[in-house]
């Protein structure tokens, strides 16, 4: 079962989308990574069979209209939305702590959460968060760094420049199957992406939800501190990293992390790839249920 429904932030409207018994309390909290959107977890998050939550991060998916700004430095923002949605609904929905889980740049918001919500976190599961040394974060700190990021990061550069309108959902399928970031995923799953995250338009066509230049703005805006702020995750948090094609973490950052938390798991796949979740959702499942105590 999965449900939408609208939550009143203070300069907008969250889009959250509820998988499970909805009359159950609620047990996890989903961040989804960069450019994507809550339904393109579906797979991972309806085989819980737990009552779970996933954002349509703002400015992604239904939360496309939340105020965006193009020359934030850091991901306060998207921590923000996650801390206001626990101190006004999350308490209503559970009458215990909920696990906060993540992918990518969601599973770091979630970190970046974490220091406002002592005490009302079971767990914590991050799937590849980006995790970068301090040059790459004191970059977009200074005066034109994340301009000049734009133009030399590679992921950074591709999302500017990537094709946002289509003719219709079936030619954006046509054009991701087996392709780039998608190489690997299967073919549902890009359906629930291309279902959360393309908007008709009124002229027929459709377009991404997450436009181009906030997806580029969120690559480059990473003068935020997550090393910090992992020191307050439960001791029951699992961090997995992944190698990719670059890796969005280094031996220095993941072992940082591990220090941060030394009562958490910190573990570094290198065969894996940064969608790992998505190209393999049953493992992400696996790992989610043993982080909520079902095996």
């Amino acid at each position: 079962m999965m449900t939408r429904k609208q939550y009143d932030l203070r300069d907008g409207q969250l889009s959250v989308l509820h998988f499970g018994d909805m009359s159950k309390p609620l047990e996890l909290v989903f961040l989804h990574a960069n450019g994507f959107n809550a339904q393109s977890y579906r797979r991972i998050l309806s085989e819980l069979d737990v009552h779970a939550v996933a954002f349509d991060m703002r400015g992604h998916g239904q939360s496309r209209d939340m105020p965006q700004n193009l020359r934030m430095k850091n991901w306060h923002v998207f921590r923000d939305d996650c801390v206001e949605f626990f101190d006004h609904y999350a308490g209503d929905m559970t009458d215990g702590l909920i696990t906060l889980a993540g992918h990518s740049f969601g599973a770091v918001s979630g970190i970046l959460a974490a220091p406002h919500l002592k005490g009302r976190l079971a767990g914590y599961v991050g799937f590849d968060p980006v995790s970068v040394p301090m040059m790459f974060r004191l970059t977009s700190a200074l005066p034109g760094g994340r301009a000049y990021m734009k133009r030399r990061v590679p992921i950074a550069r591709n999302a500017g420049r990537r094709k946002s309108v289509f003719e219709s959902p079936e030619a954006a399928f046509e054009r991701y199957q087996g392709r780039g970031a998608f190489r690997g995923v299967p073919d549902e799953v890009l359906k629930d992406y291309i279902a959360g995250g393309l908007i008709e338009r009124a002229d027929g066509h459709w377009e991404l939800a997450c436009r181009p230049d906030w997806e580029q703005t969120i690559f480059v805006a990473q003068w935020h501190n997550l090393f910090k702020a992992a020191r307050s995750l439960p001791k029951n948090s699992k961090i997995i990293y992944a190698g990719g094609r670059p890796p969005v973490s280094t031996k220095g950052t993941r072992a940082a992390v591990q220090t941060a938390q030394p009562e958490g798991e910190v573990v570094f796949h290198a065969t894996l790839g940064h969608l790992f979740p998505l190209q393999d959702p049953d493992m992400a499942t696996r790992i989610l249920l043993e982080n909520l105590g079902r095996k």
